[in-house]
């Protein structure tokens, strides 16, 4: 529990700092950007802080992959 408020912490110091800044000057795209990448890298980093198991992103990548590889070797015949 130490190691996820840690890291939330860390997460809102990081932005505290950074976020008003893009919001003064109006970059609004790239505060929509900064803040989901934050969240992203919060919550990767909450999963790697306690060790938990998290899926690799190669299995989304076969997933995808596989029904166009089958397409392929059934337009080639292999």
């Amino acid at each position: 529990m130490l190691l996820t408020l840690s890291v939330v912490v860390t997460a809102g110091l990081i932005g505290w700092y950074d976020l008003p800044g893009l919001i003064r000057r109006k970059e609004w795209k790239e505060t929509a950007v900064y803040g989901v990448l934050l969240i992203i890298a919060t919550f990767l980093s909450i999963f790697a802080a306690n060790l938990w198991e998290f899926p690799s992103p190669l299995y989304l990548i076969i997933w995808m992959y596989e029904p166009v590889n089958q397409f392929l070797a059934h337009l080639t015949g292999t």
